[in-house]
């Protein structure tokens, strides 16, 4: 079943049922700064893994998450000073950061057997004020089919949903209308003892804000 909220219209019983659902390993799709993503409790592998499966996405790829702060990332994430200082200034933003999975969270499916945690703080007002009623970290796959394209317009989310095939998967799943988003996906960096790596380059500005960071912080 397929239950449509409007973003603007939640208040705070609306944000405390999406915390419920995704509580109850449910799973969601919501805005954020870039596009539409799709959402469980990234440490809830029951839920986890019904996203690879609505997704078609192959177990071996790891889902990436939004956390509230840097305590929420530290819990899942080991981090170091040079790592903070790009995430002091650079999130809340489209800036995925690679970092080295905690030995407690080895098992956990949205890392898919790898040693690395892909995370940011998002900037938009959803996930926001969505972590002031969980303390989990929630996915941030984009919204679509494994392969195809990010959606960054929530009629396009309804109609892929409306139309997908769920298979096992069919309890509630719960839309949040944001209407139209900006688009493109988030650049993913990986930061090395001497500067960082482009894993991906979202279609933003942070490659050039990021390499004139770096070269001043020399």
């Amino acid at each position: 079943m397929i239950l449509t909220l409007k973003q603007d219209e939640l208040g705070a019983r609306g944000y405390e049922a999406v915390a419920s659902h995704l509580r109850s390993s449910g799973i969601i799709v919501y805005p954020t700064e870039t596009s539409y993503g799709i959402g469980a409790n990234a440490l809830n592998n029951e839920a986890v893994k019904k996203i690879y499966g609505i997704k078609g996405r192959d177990f071996s790829k790891p889902l990436p998450v939004i956390v509230k702060n840097l305590k929420m990332l530290i819990s899942i994430a080991a981090t170091n000073h040079r790592e903070e200082d790009i995430i002091s200034r650079f999130w809340p933003g489209p800036l995925t950061i690679l970092f080295k999975a905690r030995k407690s969270i080895e098992n956990l499916a949205f890392i898919a057997g790898s040693n690395l945690v892909g995370a940011r703080v998002s900037s938009h007002p959803f996930p926001a004020e969505l972590f002031e009623h969980v303390d989990f970290p929630v996915t941030a796959t984009s919204a679509n089919i494994s392969g195809e394209g990010e959606i960054d317009n929530f009629e396009n989310v309804a109609r892929l949903f409306s139309g997908i095939n769920l298979g096992n998967h069919s309890e509630k799943i719960m839309l949040i209308d944001g209407g139209r988003l900006n688009g493109g996906t988030s650049t993913v960096i990986q930061v090395k003892k001497k500067g960082f790596s482009f894993v991906r380059e979202g279609e933003n500005n942070i490659k050039e804000r990021l390499l004139c960071f770096i070269k001043n912080d020399k």
